[in-house]
């Protein structure tokens, strides 16, 4: 049995115990160990389906808090028998559990969690975003007149948004909260949220329907002139100016081009 076959082998293994039968996988192996084959295998597997629980599960410590811990793991478990992972960096391993808990039946009494374990890997992945330096407001204010409403914006690597129709920034604040009310009491209301990292530190911000407009608009590309028509059609009473002002203060945009 070639290396490649016999790790392909090793990794089936892992998740399907019956593989063992294979009589030229069995035979890789000492067979006059005291301990049996299939109780030998079970210590691997026990340990690579442990280590990744532990590891796709650190970066939801919200949901954790939210379900409890014997749930989540019982998710987890499930999810990685079916995904494992495809590269050695595991930061980022688990960041497709939010559709796998979707269609994951004992959460079907809880339709907020796949939008809720997606908000927070959204803000893992801004964590591990790589660094870049925010735009320099002041490098607008040589730009002709007449270019300004062709203005493109291009966003930090650890920008994204969030839209939902359940109150996902409630329940964050329920879940930071030490003295915890009852998560029962959700308002009948959607949000619409953004998330990034200025700095160190990832931050959470509520947005208003003129300001993920806004904000939609520009990460599609559109520029300020066209984005100006979106606002006007569905937000005609939203003021672009002081919108653009604020978002270039927090820091959100990296770089411009004017669209010629």
């Amino acid at each position: 049995m070639r290396l490649s076959e016999f790790q392909e082998s090793f990794k089936y293994t892992m998740l399907e115990p019956d593989h063992l039968d294979n009589g030229v996988f069995r035979s890789a192996f000492r067979q006059d160990h005291v301990i049996c084959l299939e109780n030998r295998m079970k210590v691997y597997r026990n340990n690579v389906i442990r280590s990744l629980i532990d590891a796709a599960m650190a970066a939801l410590p919200m949901t954790e808090k939210l379900v409890g811990r014997d749930f989540l793991e019982q998710a987890m478990r499930a999810f990685v028998v079916a995904n494992l992972p495809s590269q050695g960096n595991l930061n980022l391993y688990g960041m497709e559990f939010p559709d796998f808990i979707r269609t994951y039946e004992p959460a079907a009494n809880l339709p907020y969690l796949q939008e809720f374990t997606k908000l927070e890997w959204l803000w893992e992945a801004a964590y591990y975003a790589p660094d870049d330096l925010p735009l320099d407001p002041a490098e607008l204010i040589n730009i002709p007149e007449e270019d300004m409403p062709n203005l493109q914006f291009s966003f930090r690597k650890s920008f994204a948004l969030l839209q939902s129709e359940y109150p996902l920034d409630e329940i964050v604040d329920f879940c930071r909260a030490e003295d915890q009310e009852n998560l029962q009491q959700l308002q009948s209301r959607g949000c619409k949220i953004m998330i990034y990292r200025p700095d160190l530190k990832v931050e959470l911000r509520r947005l208003d329907d003129a300001e993920y407009l806004f904000l939609s608009a520009l990460q599609d590309g559109q520029t300020i002139h066209e984005t100006a028509e979106i606002l006007a059609e569905t937000q005609p009473n939203a003021d672009l100016t002081p919108l653009l002002q604020k978002h270039l203060q927090l820091g959100i945009f990296t770089s411009f081009e004017i669209r010629r």
